[in-house]
């Protein structure tokens, strides 16, 4: 199967900090790696560094230029066939690469990175572009008009060794109090940015039932400039005790936090005319994988991630009493928290396996270097 004629150059806007656009591009380059061969992909990143606690930065002015200078050094030395962006940011730059090389580049969409307004051009020129979701496949179609031919969906996988690992949840347990009580759990970037991932609206939640719940604990994992913020809101709405902020928790420790949780949770709201919102969500996903169900926020990709009523529950994310209801209704029953967890568990393992993403990569690639004459 592997090609080594096959080349592929990655522009990045960063590839080992945390988040789900930067794990889905590594699952891709990993992918192309094994379809083509392990030289058949090179990257570039615009934050090459590591940004401060793990979570990406602001690009300077020096960084565009050295990112520009180094996609440009590296695609004239190395003569790639395709270029994959994986943010709709980058693809000036491949754009100018394909003029000057007549070489075909293909662009990931998620989510808000696309309900951003950008030059049209950047969507027209690109020969593919990928979507996580239907979601926001509809709104590149509907909103950018984007041809419904050239939009291929690929939905994130699960990391094959998040789900191997043999980690327990014991540490987690004992670290956090967790022992005889109900857990909620949150995992995502805790930055201004991402207020709408609904952590102040799973405060008022509790706060509102605390009185009529079992004991309870909830994680909130990540980091980012708003933990301080979301700290001071949780003491501010008595939640002191019961909230607990675990900071950036490392990849292979994460099993370990799915499997000491009860009920994932992140309601958040989608709104794209103010450009937030989820795209997908792979958090979701993951907790399923572990058999957890999930509270999600009704709209946007979320309702992909999660099947309402099936998978877990959806909500309004900007009504308190639905997210309140949601909550207790999974902690306080178990045989309905224990059946939407193991069908979201036989869901992730038969829709999101690593083994049909790349079978879905591999098939974008084979389009896209046979029509590659055509750049």
């Amino acid at each position: 199967m592997t090609n080594g004629k096959r080349r592929c150059l990655v522009l990045t806007s960063e590839l080992n900090t945390c988040g789900g656009i930067q794990r889905y591009t590594r699952h891709l380059i990993r992918c192309l790696r094994e379809i083509y061969g392990t030289d058949a992909v090179r990257s570039v990143s615009l934050l090459a560094r590591s940004p401060r606690n793990g979570c990406a930065t602001t690009p300077t002015l020096l960084d565009k230029m050295a990112f520009s200078f180094q996609s440009l050094h590296e695609a004239i030395r190395w003569r790639p066939q395709a270029i994959v962006c994986n943010h709709i940011g980058l693809a000036p730059v491949a754009i100018a690469l394909k003029r000057m090389m007549k070489v075909p580049y293909v662009v990931l969409t998620h989510g808000d990175d696309v309900w951003r307004p950008v030059s049209r051009c950047q969507w027209e020129q690109a020969a593919m572009l990928v979507s996580v979701s239907q979601y926001t496949a509809r709104f590149l179609c509907e909103r950018r008009g984007v041809e419904v031919e050239k939009v291929w969906i690929i939905p994130a996988a699960l990391d094959p060794e998040l789900i191997a690992s043999p980690v327990t949840e014991e540490d987690v347990v004992a670290r956090h109090r967790l022992a005889g009580k109900r857990v909620l759990l949150t995992v995502s970037r805790l930055d201004s940015q991402s207020r709408y991932k609904g952590h102040e609206q799973v405060f008022r939640a509790l706060a509102k039932i605390r009185r009529h719940l079992p004991p309870c604990v909830y994680l909130v994992v990540g980091t980012g400039n708003d933990r301080t913020y979301l700290e001071r809101r949780a003491a501010e709405f008595g939640l002191g005790d019961i909230v607990v902020f675990t900071g950036a928790v490392e990849d292979n420790l994460l099993p370990a936090y799915y499997r000491a949780c009860d009920v994932f949770i992140m309601p958040s709201l989608t709104d794209c005319e103010k450009m937030v919102g989820e795209g997908f969500g792979i958090a979701y996903i993951e907790a399923a994988a572990f058999g957890r169900p999930a509270i999600a926020g009704r709209g946007g990709g979320a309702t992909e991630a999660v099947l309402d009523g099936v998978t877990g529950l959806l909500v309004d994310p900007q009504s308190v009493d639905e997210i309140a209801q949601a909550i207790l209704t999974l902690l306080t029953n178990d045989d309905l928290r224990q059946r939407l967890g193991e069908q979201a568990r036989a869901r992730a393992q038969r829709e999101f396996t690593f083994d049909r993403f790349r079978q879905q990569v591999a098939d974008l690639f084979t389009v896209l270097f046979a029509e590659g004459s055509g750049a």
